[in-house]
């Protein structure tokens, strides 16, 4: 949109004169009025009226609606300003699964959060499929996954693997160093979560009857805590939900003789990331690479150098 004519608009509408604006411009007065007509045949109608027998320059219904669209590019232009003068400010959007975002990855959240320069993040919960096609879309920055897949433009990694465990109310009679024979555990009172990935679901199912009436199937690793109260009952989970289930009460791990497959989180990231990511990327890697090896910073107000 013509700059100048919508400086000369504000001029006369604030002076209802044309003269004036000119003076507050410190422009001729033909020089305003050519800027406004500009800016008119841009927006095609009349927005001032003007002519002999007017005392002032009165504003046309046209002009009346064109204000709230000045008002509007006047925030554009001072938004656009500030964004050439100001730091560039980190941002990124991170999708994975419910049961990684609980487990692995929330003290990895929680330091993201506390980095300086602030980050303004987005985290987005979905399953594995529908991650591929957001990264693909670069509607997201980075995500995790379950499932390895080719994408012409994907750049899929093995971020990390970890056991499967069993979880369950502790009790007394039971040494924490347990390990069962999984025919020793009554499906009727699992508490069951495709976890999906690695062949899980095929060790699952050989192991134990796939239908069974007293069996709960739930989609979110959080309900677990909410349905484990009786200490008959049992679940296969992540050790990292495992571990931050010990902090939320009075839980147990137990170990099986017969092993499930391990878990494996790929790391998935567009091989164009978008500019205005990059340094946010780079952070993420850093704090992300100090959780792997269980090395993360004592200190989250350190940021990193530019």
């Amino acid at each position: 949109m013509y700059e100048l004519g919508i400086e000369a608009f504000w001029a006369i509408v604030r002076t209802r004169n044309l003269s004036q604006a000119a003076k507050q411009l410190n422009l001729a007065q033909s020089t305003v009025s050519k800027r406004l007509k500009v800016l008119e045949q841009e927006v095609g109608a009349i927005l001032i009226e003007r002519g002999k027998g007017f005392e002032a320059n009165r504003l046309t219904l046209a002009g009346e609606a064109f204000i709230e669209i000045a008002e509007r590019w006047a925030i554009l232009q001072r938004d656009a300003q500030c964004l050439l003068i100001a730091d560039p400010k980190l941002a990124l959007s991170i999708g994975t699964l419910d049961s990684i975002h609980y487990g692995a990855f929330s003290s990895l959240y929680r330091v993201l959060n506390q980095h300086r320069p602030r980050i303004s993040l987005k985290v987005l919960t979905s399953h594995s499929p529908d991650l591929y096609d957001l990264i693909d879309r670069r509607e997201i920055d980075v995500a995790f996954t379950l499932l390895e897949k080719p994408y012409p433009n994907i750049t899929v990694e093995k971020c990390y693997t970890e056991p499967m465990v069993g979880l369950r109310i502790a009790s007394s009679s039971r040494s924490s160093s347990d390990i069962i024979n999984p025919q020793d555990l009554d499906p009727n009172f699992e508490l069951y979560v495709n976890w999906i990935g690695s062949g899980y679901q095929v060790w699952h199912d050989k192991k134990w009857n796939s239908s069974c009436p007293g069996r709960v199937y739930i989609d979110n690793a959080q309900l677990i805590l909410s349905f484990l109260e009786d200490d008959r009952q049992w679940a296969i989970v992540p050790f990292s939900v495992a571990k931050i289930a010990l902090t939320k009460g009075n839980y147990s791990i137990f170990h099986l003789s017969e092993v499930p497959p391990e878990r494996v989180c790929y790391k998935i990231t567009h091989k164009y990331p978008k500019a205005s990511t990059v340094r946010a990327l780079e952070v993420f890697d850093y704090y992300l690479n100090a959780l792997l090896k269980q090395d993360f910073m004592p200190n989250p107000s350190l940021s990193i150098e530019k």
